[in-house]
């Protein structure tokens, strides 16, 4: 018997962004027995109802049930409660339509369910690392406040079981409906899933600030409630808020941001922030999506890979999408060819006589992929991707609303991060940083631009540039970039298309979620091999997305930074070796990758 579980979202706001939520809900909930109610009102009542019947027939090729009704009552209570009518009367799960679920996160919710006692879960809240500082700080501290952390707080995602949804009757005209929820729950009957997880993008600039006046309102109208009980709600003393300031006063600058905007939206309320009143933030162009399950086309170029190719291919397993898979050898000396085609029948294989390069042959890859494909992954042959990193990348492409380039976290062998898969654009800084060796030098890390502060490399949050061990790319976006700029042979093709597709307001995001292990330099006979074709690229990267004189400033601290390691390890501070062969084979990297038409400028 399939896990049954009933969906009510009210749909007030942005009909992109429901989309999104609803195309999340239909990839997690395969093999699911789902029924999702979508109740559009407010003012946006039809873009919402026409948005979510783009995607009836999606849901219906899934066997899942897809309900959509309109409600001429302002205010998400109104919604929530003519959503409940459609309910069969079992778990339910509240969900706002700005939010998007993660990979299993239903299933945990189901199985969590799965009692006669009341119980009141959620998911944990994951927030889209924003851009503005005064954002980001609100964001720093608010999931960490008491009452919150740890807990059950709902924050537009919750769910109960029928013995649960027996604790109330409706839902009232408070914005608060997750805390009202909570307030029925003692601390043993909440429980925060271990498992899945939602993404949420906090409001921009002044609608943060209406936001956060609603929000107050909306906990002072419940406060004001007669069956209450304050205890079962997060703490909102005096010594509450004085004790969160104590614990988190070495977040420093973010604890000043979330005072600053929790005064202004004392200063400046008013009744009308009410659940009722609330009109939400001015509707922002979003990319459109296909509404159907997503097709990913994956592109993977081999070049002696015989020994990790088994176990790639192995890793590429996805419940969220189709997958299509093609594969281009580059003259591989090492049998690579005959044991694809010996084991493999889902892919197809292509040999060429000659190396063509990585970024030649991943452009001739997507070339082949029908017009049906909505993602292209590119995968190095030297990569073991986790169950669902997949499926958490396309997650994170939802949370971005333009087309993007996704990268997840990248693991060494010995299951450490490795940092250098997102990186600074390259710049005079950079250049300096290398020349220096500053990543080398205790407490002068976050001197080196590519260190992006300390960051650890968690969560969700756009980044200056991917590198290409595993990256996720819209197809649209591909297209319109015209793929790699096949003047990269190897090292420095990822980092030219991030740039550009800044330039034609993409995105590069980030996810901590998607997890891949890299062995690193598979397809390099050396060392020293691979450095000569990074310091290639590095050079022509200079050369291409610096001025002129900013350009040769770089290229010449380059050489200086690799003729003092050469230096260290002549006078015996290093040992390798590498760096003085790297310094007396200088010709062959120097001038970079050659131009198409063979000549560096």
């Amino acid at each position: 018997m399939k896990p049954i579980l009933d969906v009510v979202i009210p749909a007030g706001g942005d009909a992109g962004l429901l989309q999104r939520c609803l195309f999340a809900l239909l990839c997690d909930g395969v093999g699911m027995d789902l029924r999702v109610v979508v109740v559009a009102n407010g003012l946006a009542s039809r873009r919402n109802q026409e948005s979510a019947q783009a995607l009836l027939t999606a849901f219906e090729d899934e066997r899942q049930r897809l309900i959509i009704v309109t409600s001429s009552c302002p205010g998400k209570a109104a919604a929530l409660n003519r959503g409940d009518c459609e309910r069969r009367g079992g778990a339910v799960l509240y969900l706002d339509a700005d939010t998007i679920i993660l990979p299993g996160t239903l299933a945990a919710i189901v199985a969590s369910l799965a009692t006669h006692e009341p119980l009141l879960v959620a998911p944990t809240m994951v927030l889209v690392r924003p851009e503005g500082w005064l954002e980001r700080g609100f964001a720093s501290v608010w999931p960490r406040l008491s009452g919150m952390e740890n807990d059950v707080v709902g924050a537009g995602v919750y769910a109960t079981n029928a013995a649960g949804r027996r604790r109330w009757s409706e839902f009232p005209p408070i914005a608060a409906d997750d805390l009202f929820v909570r307030s029925r729950f003692g601390r043993n009957e909440r429980k925060l899933l271990a498992a899945g997880g939602f993404l949420f993008n906090l409001p921009r600039g002044s609608d943060l600030l209406r936001a956060k006046r609603r929000w107050d309102h909306g906990n002072r109208s419940l406060a004001r409630l007669h069956d209450v009980q304050p205890g079962k709600l997060p703490a909102r003393s005096l010594r509450s808020r004085v004790g969160d300031a104590a614990r988190l006063w070495r977040e420093g600058p973010a604890l000043v941001c979330f005072v600053m905007l929790a005064l202004s939206a004392r200063l400046t309320r008013g009744e009308k922030d009410s659940a009722a009143a609330w009109i939400g933030p001015k509707p922002r162009p979003i990319a459109a999506i296909t509404p159907r399950r997503p097709r990913i086309g994956i592109c993977i170029v081999t070049h002696n890979n015989a020994d990790e190719i088994g176990a790639c291919l192995a890793s590429l397993t996805s419940r969220w999408s189709d997958l299509s898979i093609r594969i281009e050898d580059n003259a591989s000396a090492d049998g690579t060819v005959d044991l694809l085609r010996r084991t493999e029948c889902r892919t197809k294989i292509r040999a060429n006589p000659v190396n063509r390069g990585f970024a030649a042959s991943v452009n001739r890859l997507a070339a082949d992929f029908d017009e049906e494909i909505d993602h292209l992954l590119l995968v190095n042959p030297d990569v073991e991707l986790a169950p669902d990193a997949i499926d958490q990348l396309i997650a994170a492409s939802l949370a971005s609303e333009t087309e993007a380039i996704v990268g997840g976290r990248m693991m060494r062998s010995d299951g450490s991060i490795d940092p250098t898969n997102c990186l600074a654009e390259p710049s005079l800084r950079q250049s300096i940083a290398f020349a220096l060796g500053l990543r080398r030098w205790p407490g002068c890390e976050w001197l080196d631009p590519d260190a992006l502060g300390g960051w650890c490399r968690s969560g969700i949050r756009t980044v200056p540039v991917l590198t290409g061990a595993t990256l996720l790319i819209n197809r649209a976006l591909w297209d319109r970039l015209g793929g790699f700029d096949e003047q990269y042979f190897l090292y420095g093709e990822d980092v030219d298309l991030c740039i550009r597709a800044k330039r034609l307001s993409g995105t590069t995001l980030f996810t901590g979620f998607a997890r891949y292990v890299h062995r690193g330099g598979a397809s390099s006979p050396s060392d020293t091999q691979r450095w000569i074709a990074i310091l290639r690229g590095k050079m022509s990267l200079y050369r291409q997305h610096l001025s002129p004189l900013g350009g040769r400033l770089a290229q010449r601290l380059l050489l200086g930074g690799v003729a003092l390691r050469a230096m260290a390890e002549t006078s015996g501070l290093a040992g390798t070796g590498m760096w003085r062969e790297l310094w007396q084979s200088r010709d062959l990297w120097r001038r970079g990758w050659l131009r198409p038409d063979n000549s560096a400028k």
